[in-house]
């Protein structure tokens, strides 16, 4: 983004959630300072580590005044918690957009001044993207064959398609891609001070960020483009959704009655209007020893996944019993 001389430098308040990310956290922090055409400050919680972690960010935060480090719950907060505890305690009169970031990633220089300007020129409140998929040492992992390529773009890519539900049946993108305007901002904060102790720990708080702001009436823009290095390692808290150990983790989500359960939460805890969709009864009374019941349910909410191929997977896995 071109910078007007007379146009005040975004500043962006950058969140980040750790718990023992001391082999990744460094190189992590060096490329969200080094973002160009905005000004980051860093908030960060630590959630109890037991390794370096949290000696890593006093040593930034002592030394380049841009890293802040909030103090430590006594109790262990997880993921979610962690990040919207963050969310309630940052002052946004002194920022433009906040973001999400993960302890273990690296992002491109132009990441934030990206999504600003995709906000600006899209005329949104908030935005997500893609990510590029890394390897454990943080380099891009390349697409070996037109079947991969094939199977990245029908599952994983992110569709700026929305409808007037998706909310309720996926996030807008992972939440390290996602970046909020001031108005979005102080409308999650407002919203999580309201139900933050109703918050179960195993939400999903780029799932939930993504729903609260469009149930809010905020617009969003999901890029096709990419600026952040998605580190895959043994300690991801999630991963990437690829190949056969991808699609073993959504049929997870709903054969545990995870996925079920999380759309009744936003509408029971999220949805704050008098608009409720019409398929939360049936979600209600879902039965999935019921093959009416599974006909039922996959026609009436199965549409609302914003791609194709998503829509088609989801029907498949209610017809046939897994979700739970």
């Amino acid at each position: 983004m071109m910078q007007n001389e007379f146009e005040p430098v975004p500043h962006v308040a950058v969140l980040m959630a750790t718990y023992n990310g001391e082999k990744y956290l460094k190189e992590q922090i060096d490329s969200i300072l080094a973002q160009k055409n905005v000004q980051v400050s860093l908030f960060v919680r630590d959630d109890n580590s037991v390794d370096r972690t949290r000696s890593i960010i006093e040593e930034y935060a002592a030394t380049t005044g841009k890293v802040f480090l909030l103090p430590t719950k006594p109790l262990q907060l997880n993921v979610t918690k962690n990040f919207f505890s963050i969310v309630r305690e940052i002052d946004l009169t002194q920022v433009d957009y906040i973001a999400y970031s993960d302890q273990d990633d690296i992002w491109l220089d132009n990441k934030l001044d990206a999504a600003v300007t995709d906000i600006r020129i899209n005329k949104v409140n908030c935005y997500a993207s893609n990510l590029l998929r890394g390897n454990a040492d943080g380099h891009v992992i390349k697409k070996r064959s037109p079947f991969s390529r094939l199977f990245q773009y029908l599952l994983n890519f992110k569709s700026n398609n929305q409808l007037s539900w998706d909310h309720y049946f996926e996030a807008a993108s992972a939440g390290c891609s996602l970046v909020l305007d001031k108005k979005a901002a102080r409308y999650l904060q407002q919203r999580l001070n309201d139900i933050y102790d109703r918050i179960p720990e195993n939400a999903s708080h780029d799932w939930s960020t993504y729903a609260i702001t469009r149930i809010g009436g905020h617009a969003w823009y999901i890029s096709a483009n990419a600026y952040i290095i998605y580190r895959q390692h043994s300690g991801n808290a999630y991963g990437t959704n690829n190949g056969l150990k991808g699609i073993s983790k959504l049929v997870d989500l709903f054969s545990s009655g995870w996925y079920r359960k999380h759309i009744l939460m936003i509408d029971e805890l999220y949805n704050n209007t008098d608009n409720h969709p019409a398929f939360i009864s049936k979600i209600h009374s879902y039965q999935p020893g019921s093959l009416a019941s599974r006909f039922q349910l996959a026609f009436a909410i199965s549409r609302y996944r914003r791609k194709a191929a998503h829509r088609v997977f989801l029907f498949g896995l209610i017809l046939f019993g897994y979700l739970k």
